[in-house]
């Protein structure tokens, strides 16, 4: 292959791949979507109960605050910062590690009571005819008044705002309102620092959570160090096409629709395994459409391999070609000429690399924002969180449950199985050579197989590392693409064998 074709094949492969990275990983979630997830994330520290002894006894720390909601007349509140195990965390971060001055529990308290009357207000309930029970609904059917609207704490309607304003515009509306309010001191309130740090804390959690592609509306997630789910509203292809990007509507909608139409269908099996099952579903479709796609140019490899005894030939004629220029050409010329008889191009392999590429890439925005795969776990391995946050999080080794041997039995399997799809065809050809008379070592030959070797070993430890570092469900589809090329190349070698061993017969 001329320098020149190599460098514009490469210039092509990263502006392809600069593309698609940008179109395909783009985030399906809407602003609502995020005041929903923040809302899982950072609910408030107060817990709803009929009467007071009920919230005397949730209580669990001397610090605990108990009283009646203002405007309540049946509704009391048990709060510490305890009962919402993300807020505390950022909590304690901003205290201790970043020295800033927090605000007391009086305060969150005076908060949640004021997302509380706003999210009665938006349900258009009377305030003094609300009950513990229509606020915290049943869990089921019934989700309360506060997972219907709580996301208003930091959501704003107002069709003033842009709509990348309208995130975060109510969380600070509504601590003013506290802080107007009198009931509450000024050193008790946040102060700037801490309000900068907790918006920052949030934001990187929304970056983090970006699965909002949901065919249908419905609670979704595993939000938070309390694992919360969040409402996710239903994307339309049209909302793909218009608000996500143009390879988004083309392949990765597609895609999360098969995936949540599937896990829909396996739900019988339960949450976790109708997801696992969807994945394995799709994987096995995408890379039969791949294969249909790219047939002519993955026969046309497979052929390549068929005459590793005739290159082996040609190369042997010229056993000086790495040092002596016209041996070079001639080797050259003689095994174009060979490729030419036999109609095969021998960029064919790069072609469906350059295929492949773009395809993978759309699979895992797919998997990364499916709604459906951040939701149920297998074996304790949530599919949405990623192998290597599970294995490097050295407290899961302690705790089983935390689907840690799940998610290096996954790795180990998926290492394995891509080795092997890799490897298989060089292995295939290597004994397919042996079988022939040695010929004349060429050292120009050897310098090829090398590079290829490496090139192969490079790609190879590519794809363990990111299948180490991305979603869990990526890794599945990996490990079932892998079995899946190990087939296609055991098959494709027993045709091409029986149709040479047919050739010889005759």
């Amino acid at each position: 292959m001329k320098k020149g074709t190599k460098l514009g094949l490469g210039l092509t492969a990263l502006l392809l791949g600069g593309l698609v990275l940008t179109g395909c990983t783009n985030s399906f979630c809407s602003t609502v979507d995020k005041a929903h997830i923040m809302y899982a994330i950072d609910f408030g520290v107060s817990k709803y109960y009929s009467t007071e002894d009920e919230a005397k006894a949730a209580t669990t720390s001397e610090g605990a605050l108990v009283g009646q909601v203002e405007g309540l007349n049946s509704v009391w509140y048990s709060a510490e910062i305890g009962n919402c195990k993300s807020l505390q965390k950022i909590y304690e971060a901003a205290r201790d590690k970043q020295g800033i001055s927090v605000p007391t529990l009086k305060y969150f308290v005076e908060l949640d009571n004021v997302v509380l009357k706003h999210a009665i207000e938006a349900e258009g309930a009377t305030m003094s005819e609300v009950t513990a029970a229509q606020i915290i609904g049943d869990g089921k059917d019934d989700h309360g008044i506060l997972i219907r609207r709580g996301y208003l704490k930091f959501y704003s309607d107002n069709t003033d705002l842009k709509e990348s304003k309208k995130l975060l515009d109510n969380y600070h509306r509504y601590n003013n309102e506290v802080r107007m309010s009198g009931k509450v001191g000024i050193d008790e309130c946040p102060t700037s620092d801490y309000l900068s740090y907790y918006t920052s804390q949030m934001n990187s959690n929304i970056s983090a959570n970006r699965s909002c592609l949901a065919t249908k509306s419905g609670f979704y997630g595993n939000y938070g160090a309390d694992g919360r789910q969040a409402e996710i509203e239903v994307k339309s292809w049209a909302y793909a096409w218009q608000k996500v990007g143009f390879l988004s509507g083309l392949l990765v909608y597609p895609i999360g629709w098969m995936i949540d139409t599937f896990a829909t269908g396996f739900m019988g099996a339960g949450q976790g395994w109708a997801q696992l099952l969807s994945i394995l579903v799709v994987t096995v479709i995408v890379r039969s459409i791949m294969l249909l796609a790219t047939f002519k140019q993955t026969t046309a490899s497979s052929r390549m391999q068929e005459l590793q005894p005739e290159i082996a030939k040609i190369q042997a004629k010229y056993p000086n070609s790495n040092t002596n220029q016209y041996e070079k050409q001639r080797m050259a010329q003689e095994t174009q000429a060979l490729y030419k008889k036999h109609k095969i191009n021998p960029l064919t392999s790069i072609l469906v690399m350059i295929v492949q590429f773009p395809v993978f890439i759309c699979v895992w925005g797919a998997m990364q924002g499916s709604a459906q795969l951040s939701s149920g776990a297998v074996l304790g391995l949530n599919l949405s969180t990623s192998i290597s946050s599970v294995l490097t999080t050295w407290s899961n080794w302690k705790n089983p449950a935390s689907g840690v041997w799940t998610a290096l039995i996954l790795f180990l399997l998926m290492s394995g199985a891509q080795t092997v799809a890799m490897l298989l065809p060089q292995w295939l050809a290597k004994a397919k050579r042996n079988k022939i008379a040695k010929l004349g070592r060429n050292p120009a030959q050897k310098e090829s197989d090398n590079k290829t070797k490496w090139f192969t070993y490079i790609m190879l430890a590519m794809i363990i590392f990111m299948g180490f570092s991305l979603v869990s469900s990526l890794g599945v589809y990996w490990l079932v693409g892998a079995m899946f090329s190990i087939g296609q190349t055991l098959i494709t070698h027993a045709i091409m064998n029986r149709k040479q061993n047919t050739k010889s017969k005759r």
